[in-house]
Protein backbone atom coordinates (compact mmCIF):
# COMPACT_ATOMS: atom_id res chain seq x y z
CA UNK A 1 0.00 0.00 0.00
CA UNK A 2 2.28 2.21 0.66
CA UNK A 3 3.88 1.75 -2.36
CA UNK A 4 1.75 3.63 -4.08
CA UNK A 5 2.96 7.30 -2.09
CA UNK A 6 5.76 9.49 -2.28
CA UNK A 7 5.25 10.31 1.13
CA UNK A 8 2.95 9.61 3.74
CA UNK A 9 2.70 11.16 7.30
CA UNK A 10 2.35 9.63 10.70
CA UNK A 11 1.77 11.58 13.66
CA UNK A 12 2.57 14.72 11.76
CA UNK A 13 5.54 13.14 10.61
CA UNK A 14 6.41 13.58 7.00
CA UNK A 15 8.21 10.19 5.68
CA UNK A 16 9.59 9.47 2.03
CA UNK A 17 8.66 6.00 1.43
CA UNK A 18 11.27 5.92 -1.34
CA UNK A 19 14.08 6.57 0.78
CA UNK A 20 12.59 4.36 3.65
CA UNK A 21 12.60 1.47 1.27
CA UNK A 22 16.06 1.78 0.06
CA UNK A 23 17.34 1.70 3.72
CA UNK A 24 15.37 -1.12 4.24
CA UNK A 25 16.56 -3.19 1.67
CA UNK A 26 20.13 -1.87 2.18
CA UNK A 27 19.60 -3.14 5.79
CA UNK A 28 18.32 -6.76 5.05
CA UNK A 29 21.29 -6.61 2.61
CA UNK A 30 23.67 -6.19 5.36
CA UNK A 31 22.73 -8.73 7.65
CA UNK A 32 22.31 -11.45 4.14
CA UNK A 33 25.74 -10.99 3.65
CA UNK A 34 27.29 -11.09 7.62
CA UNK A 35 25.01 -14.08 7.56
CA UNK A 36 22.78 -12.86 10.40
CA UNK A 37 18.81 -13.42 10.19
CA UNK A 38 16.94 -11.16 12.50
CA UNK A 39 13.18 -10.84 11.73
CA UNK A 40 12.05 -8.90 9.06
CA UNK A 41 9.74 -6.97 12.21
CA UNK A 42 12.62 -6.13 14.11
CA UNK A 43 14.25 -4.53 11.49
CA UNK A 44 11.51 -2.47 10.10
CA UNK A 45 10.41 -1.57 14.00
CA UNK A 46 13.89 -0.20 14.24
CA UNK A 47 14.08 2.34 10.78
CA UNK A 48 10.16 3.00 11.62
CA UNK A 49 11.26 4.40 15.09
CA UNK A 50 14.52 5.68 13.69
CA UNK A 51 12.05 8.21 11.26
CA UNK A 52 10.05 8.81 14.37
CA UNK A 53 13.45 10.36 16.44
CA UNK A 54 12.79 7.58 19.09
CA UNK A 55 16.66 7.34 20.62
CA UNK A 56 18.58 4.42 20.30
CA UNK A 57 22.23 3.16 20.17
CA UNK A 58 22.09 0.49 16.78
CA UNK A 59 25.61 1.44 15.22
CA UNK A 60 28.79 3.22 17.36
CA UNK A 61 31.74 4.16 15.66
CA UNK A 62 35.04 3.36 16.97
CA UNK A 63 37.95 5.58 16.23
CA UNK A 64 40.75 3.54 17.20
CA UNK A 65 43.71 6.14 16.31
CA UNK A 66 44.08 9.21 14.37
CA UNK A 67 47.65 7.70 12.75
CA UNK A 68 47.04 8.06 9.04
CA UNK A 69 49.26 7.66 5.51
CA UNK A 70 47.29 10.60 3.65
CA UNK A 71 46.83 14.30 4.32
CA UNK A 72 43.17 15.46 3.33
CA UNK A 73 42.70 18.96 2.55
CA UNK A 74 39.44 18.54 4.85
CA UNK A 75 40.73 16.11 7.00
CA UNK A 76 38.75 16.24 10.26
CA UNK A 77 41.60 15.21 12.73
CA UNK A 78 44.53 16.72 11.51
CA UNK A 79 43.78 19.37 14.21
CA UNK A 80 46.19 20.28 17.81
CA UNK A 81 44.36 18.01 19.75
CA UNK A 82 45.39 18.00 23.50
CA UNK A 83 46.09 13.94 22.84
CA UNK A 84 46.32 13.85 18.83
CA UNK A 85 48.98 10.73 19.49
CA UNK A 86 46.81 8.84 21.73
CA UNK A 87 45.13 5.88 20.59
CA UNK A 88 42.87 2.98 21.71
CA UNK A 89 44.57 -0.44 22.88
CA UNK A 90 43.56 -3.47 21.76
CA UNK A 91 41.60 -4.54 25.06
CA UNK A 92 39.74 -0.83 24.70
CA UNK A 93 38.70 -1.33 21.37
CA UNK A 94 37.22 -4.93 22.20
CA UNK A 95 35.76 -3.11 25.41
CA UNK A 96 33.83 -0.26 23.45
CA UNK A 97 32.75 -3.49 21.57
CA UNK A 98 31.37 -5.66 24.12
CA UNK A 99 30.03 -2.58 26.14
CA UNK A 100 28.27 -1.43 22.82
CA UNK A 101 26.76 -4.76 22.47
CA UNK A 102 25.28 -4.98 25.26
CA UNK A 103 23.41 -1.02 24.86
CA UNK A 104 21.91 -3.24 21.50
CA UNK A 105 24.21 -2.17 18.80
CA UNK A 106 24.42 -4.30 15.31
CA UNK A 107 26.85 -2.50 13.34
CA UNK A 108 30.13 -1.01 14.19
CA UNK A 109 32.04 1.05 12.00
CA UNK A 110 35.84 0.59 12.40
CA UNK A 111 37.02 4.00 11.24
CA UNK A 112 39.12 7.24 11.62
CA UNK A 113 43.24 8.18 10.48
CA UNK A 114 43.52 5.02 8.62
CA UNK A 115 41.95 2.18 10.38
CA UNK A 116 44.27 -0.47 8.25
CA UNK A 117 47.30 0.70 9.79
CA UNK A 118 46.89 -0.68 12.94
CA UNK A 119 48.41 -4.37 13.14
CA UNK A 120 45.73 -5.76 15.22
CA UNK A 121 43.20 -4.38 12.25
CA UNK A 122 42.16 -8.00 11.39
CA UNK A 123 41.69 -8.71 15.01
CA UNK A 124 39.30 -6.67 15.76
CA UNK A 125 37.29 -6.84 12.55
CA UNK A 126 37.33 -10.90 13.86
CA UNK A 127 35.99 -9.99 17.46
CA UNK A 128 33.73 -7.60 16.62
CA UNK A 129 32.10 -10.28 14.13
CA UNK A 130 32.24 -12.28 17.02
CA UNK A 131 29.19 -10.33 18.72
CA UNK A 132 27.18 -10.77 15.95
CA UNK A 133 27.44 -7.26 14.49
CA UNK A 134 27.93 -5.92 11.08
CA UNK A 135 31.42 -4.80 10.63
CA UNK A 136 32.20 -1.75 8.41
CA UNK A 137 35.81 -0.63 7.90
CA UNK A 138 36.18 2.75 6.23
CA UNK A 139 39.26 3.53 4.60
CA UNK A 140 41.35 5.41 2.11
CA UNK A 141 42.31 2.47 -0.08
CA UNK A 142 45.94 3.19 -0.02
CA UNK A 143 46.66 0.09 1.70
CA UNK A 144 44.18 -1.99 -0.39
CA UNK A 145 45.05 -5.03 -2.51
CA UNK A 146 43.66 -8.45 -3.29
CA UNK A 147 45.55 -10.20 -0.50
CA UNK A 148 44.58 -7.64 2.48
CA UNK A 149 40.64 -7.71 0.97
CA UNK A 150 40.57 -11.61 1.26
CA UNK A 151 41.90 -11.02 5.11
CA UNK A 152 39.25 -8.54 5.72
CA UNK A 153 36.34 -10.57 4.20
CA UNK A 154 38.10 -13.98 6.19
CA UNK A 155 37.87 -12.10 9.23
CA UNK A 156 34.15 -11.07 8.74
CA UNK A 157 34.21 -7.79 7.23
CA UNK A 158 30.46 -7.42 5.88
CA UNK A 159 31.10 -3.92 4.41
CA UNK A 160 34.15 -2.16 3.18
CA UNK A 161 33.89 1.92 2.68
CA UNK A 162 36.21 4.08 0.41
CA UNK A 163 36.39 7.48 0.45
CA UNK A 164 36.45 9.24 -2.93
CA UNK A 165 36.33 13.28 -2.93
CA UNK A 166 36.91 13.11 -6.82
CA UNK A 167 36.15 11.21 -9.53
CA UNK A 168 39.29 12.62 -11.22
CA UNK A 169 42.30 10.97 -10.39
CA UNK A 170 44.58 13.55 -10.04
CA UNK A 171 42.37 15.81 -8.33
CA UNK A 172 41.26 13.55 -6.10
CA UNK A 173 45.22 12.51 -5.59
CA UNK A 174 45.13 16.32 -4.89
CA UNK A 175 42.53 16.33 -2.28
CA UNK A 176 44.71 13.79 -0.40
CA UNK A 177 47.67 14.65 -0.56
CA UNK A 178 49.27 11.24 -1.86
CA UNK A 179 49.98 10.31 -5.60
CA UNK A 180 48.21 6.91 -6.96
CA UNK A 181 45.54 7.18 -4.04
CA UNK A 182 42.81 7.21 -6.59
CA UNK A 183 43.74 4.10 -8.28
CA UNK A 184 44.42 2.48 -5.27
CA UNK A 185 40.85 3.14 -4.33
CA UNK A 186 38.73 2.43 -6.85
CA UNK A 187 41.11 -1.24 -7.62
CA UNK A 188 39.87 -1.86 -3.99
CA UNK A 189 36.63 -1.48 -4.45
CA UNK A 190 36.47 -3.21 -7.69
CA UNK A 191 38.31 -5.73 -6.16
CA UNK A 192 35.91 -6.45 -3.13
CA UNK A 193 33.09 -6.00 -5.31
CA UNK A 194 34.49 -9.21 -7.22
CA UNK A 195 34.53 -10.98 -3.61
CA UNK A 196 31.51 -10.31 -2.50
CA UNK A 197 31.60 -7.69 0.04
CA UNK A 198 29.66 -4.61 0.08
CA UNK A 199 31.50 -1.39 -1.22
CA UNK A 200 30.32 1.75 -0.57
CA UNK A 201 31.45 5.38 -1.26
CA UNK A 202 31.68 7.84 1.08
CA UNK A 203 31.94 11.32 -0.19
CA UNK A 204 31.32 14.86 0.65
CA UNK A 205 30.19 18.30 -1.21
CA UNK A 206 31.99 21.69 -0.19
CA UNK A 207 32.24 24.80 -1.54
CA UNK A 208 35.29 23.70 -3.19
CA UNK A 209 34.40 20.38 -3.76
CA UNK A 210 30.67 21.32 -5.09
CA UNK A 211 30.73 19.44 -8.58
CA UNK A 212 32.20 16.61 -8.12
CA UNK A 213 28.94 14.26 -7.38
CA UNK A 214 27.67 13.54 -10.26
CA UNK A 215 30.76 12.17 -11.70
CA UNK A 216 31.50 10.42 -8.34
CA UNK A 217 27.93 8.95 -8.43
CA UNK A 218 28.42 7.78 -12.31
CA UNK A 219 31.89 6.05 -11.00
CA UNK A 220 30.04 4.30 -8.09
CA UNK A 221 27.21 2.87 -10.52
CA UNK A 222 29.97 1.67 -13.00
CA UNK A 223 31.67 -0.30 -10.12
CA UNK A 224 28.57 -1.65 -8.80
CA UNK A 225 28.46 0.04 -5.26
CA UNK A 226 25.64 -0.31 -3.27
CA UNK A 227 25.75 2.98 -2.55
CA UNK A 228 27.05 6.55 -2.13
CA UNK A 229 26.94 7.73 1.00
CA UNK A 230 27.19 12.04 0.78
CA UNK A 231 27.91 14.50 3.68
CA UNK A 232 27.40 18.16 3.66
CA UNK A 233 29.94 20.37 4.63
CA UNK A 234 31.73 19.24 8.16
CA UNK A 235 33.21 22.33 10.12
CA UNK A 236 35.71 20.21 11.81
CA UNK A 237 39.79 19.87 11.78
CA UNK A 238 41.12 21.80 8.77
CA UNK A 239 37.84 23.24 8.58
CA UNK A 240 36.96 23.78 11.81
CA UNK A 241 36.32 27.65 11.14
CA UNK A 242 35.93 27.90 7.58
CA UNK A 243 31.82 28.84 7.60
CA UNK A 244 32.83 30.17 4.22
CA UNK A 245 32.86 26.39 2.92
CA UNK A 246 29.63 25.69 4.25
CA UNK A 247 26.38 25.41 2.13
CA UNK A 248 23.75 27.71 1.70
CA UNK A 249 20.46 26.33 2.46
CA UNK A 250 19.16 27.14 -1.25
CA UNK A 251 22.84 24.80 -1.93
CA UNK A 252 21.79 22.16 -0.13
CA UNK A 253 18.37 21.90 -1.52
CA UNK A 254 19.59 22.29 -5.32
CA UNK A 255 21.13 18.99 -4.32
CA UNK A 256 18.21 17.03 -2.93
CA UNK A 257 16.25 18.16 -5.54
CA UNK A 258 18.59 16.50 -8.15
CA UNK A 259 19.57 13.75 -5.92
CA UNK A 260 17.27 12.25 -3.16
CA UNK A 261 15.47 10.35 -6.12
CA UNK A 262 18.50 8.84 -7.25
CA UNK A 263 18.67 5.02 -6.45
CA UNK A 264 22.65 4.87 -5.99
CA UNK A 265 22.81 8.20 -3.86
CA UNK A 266 22.30 8.66 0.21
CA UNK A 267 22.46 12.56 1.37
CA UNK A 268 22.95 12.15 5.26
CA UNK A 269 20.76 15.20 5.52
CA UNK A 270 18.17 14.64 2.97
CA UNK A 271 15.79 17.25 4.40
CA UNK A 272 16.32 20.29 5.83
CA UNK A 273 14.15 18.84 8.54
CA UNK A 274 16.15 15.80 8.79
CA UNK A 275 18.05 16.13 12.71
CA UNK A 276 21.39 14.45 13.43
CA UNK A 277 21.86 10.53 13.55
CA UNK A 278 24.26 10.98 15.84
CA UNK A 279 24.21 12.03 19.52
CA UNK A 280 22.50 8.72 20.45
CA UNK A 281 19.69 8.84 17.94
CA UNK A 282 21.20 6.12 15.96
CA UNK A 283 24.81 6.72 16.46
CA UNK A 284 27.22 7.52 18.87
CA UNK A 285 31.22 7.77 18.84
CA UNK A 286 34.60 6.88 20.49
CA UNK A 287 37.80 8.69 19.51
CA UNK A 288 41.42 7.67 19.64
CA UNK A 289 41.26 9.27 23.56
CA UNK A 290 38.28 7.75 24.53
CA UNK A 291 36.35 10.16 24.67
CA UNK A 292 32.48 9.82 23.72
CA UNK A 293 31.24 12.17 21.25
CA UNK A 294 28.04 12.24 18.63
CA UNK A 295 30.15 11.67 15.82
CA UNK A 296 33.43 11.25 14.61
CA UNK A 297 33.75 15.12 13.15
CA UNK A 298 32.29 16.32 16.55
CA UNK A 299 35.20 17.57 18.88
CA UNK A 300 33.12 17.35 22.08
CA UNK A 301 33.37 15.58 24.97
CA UNK A 302 30.55 13.80 27.12
CA UNK A 303 32.94 11.74 29.03
CA UNK A 304 35.65 9.10 28.46
CA UNK A 305 35.21 5.58 28.86
CA UNK A 306 38.48 4.99 30.91
CA UNK A 307 36.39 6.70 33.25
CA UNK A 308 32.95 6.20 33.01
CA UNK A 309 30.70 3.62 31.34
CA UNK A 310 30.05 3.72 27.39
CA UNK A 311 26.42 3.65 28.77
CA UNK A 312 26.74 6.93 31.53
CA UNK A 313 28.40 8.86 28.83
CA UNK A 314 25.39 8.26 26.84
CA UNK A 315 23.03 9.84 28.73
CA UNK A 316 25.04 13.15 28.66
CA UNK A 317 25.26 12.78 25.01
CA UNK A 318 21.50 12.06 24.53
CA UNK A 319 20.50 15.33 27.06
CA UNK A 320 22.55 17.39 24.10
CA UNK A 321 20.72 15.65 21.19
CA UNK A 322 17.28 16.66 23.17
CA UNK A 323 18.36 20.22 23.66
CA UNK A 324 19.49 20.98 19.94
CA UNK A 325 17.31 19.25 18.04
CA UNK A 326 16.12 22.36 16.12
CA UNK A 327 19.52 21.92 14.63
CA UNK A 328 18.83 19.85 11.81
CA UNK A 329 19.62 19.59 7.89
CA UNK A 330 23.72 19.67 8.52
CA UNK A 331 25.89 18.46 10.85
CA UNK A 332 26.07 19.38 14.52
CA UNK A 333 29.67 21.10 14.06
CA UNK A 334 28.33 23.74 12.44
CA UNK A 335 25.86 25.11 14.16
CA UNK A 336 27.58 27.96 16.51
CA UNK A 337 25.13 27.51 19.29
CA UNK A 338 26.13 23.76 19.42
CA UNK A 339 29.56 25.11 19.93
CA UNK A 340 29.12 27.85 22.67
CA UNK A 341 26.19 26.02 24.85
CA UNK A 342 26.29 22.62 24.45
CA UNK A 343 27.93 20.06 27.94
CA UNK A 344 30.57 19.28 26.63
CA UNK A 345 34.06 19.70 27.19
CA UNK A 346 35.23 21.44 23.52
CA UNK A 347 38.39 18.59 22.70
CA UNK A 348 40.70 20.95 21.19
CA UNK A 349 43.88 22.76 22.64
CA UNK A 350 43.49 26.02 20.71
CA UNK A 351 41.07 27.38 17.74
CA UNK A 352 42.54 27.64 14.42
Amino acid sequence: MLLGFRHFSFLNMKIDVSKFIRALKFEFLMYKKAGLAPTGFKIIRRRILSCFGVLQLEQVFICPSHECNANCAHCYEKLPHHDSHKSLTNKEVKNIVDQSSRLGSKRVYLCSGEFLLREDALDLVRYARSKNMIVSVTTNGLLLNEKKIDELKEAGLTILIVSIDSANPSRHDELRGVKGCFEKARNGLRIAKEKGIITQIWTYITKTNFNELESIAKMGKELGVENVYVFFPLLSGHLFNRFDENLTYEERESFRKRFNGDPLVTLEFDKEETPCNGGGLLHACIMPTGDVTFCPPVPYSYGNIKSRSLRDCLKDVVKDHKKFSHCTGQCIVNFPEYRTGCNAKYMYSTDF
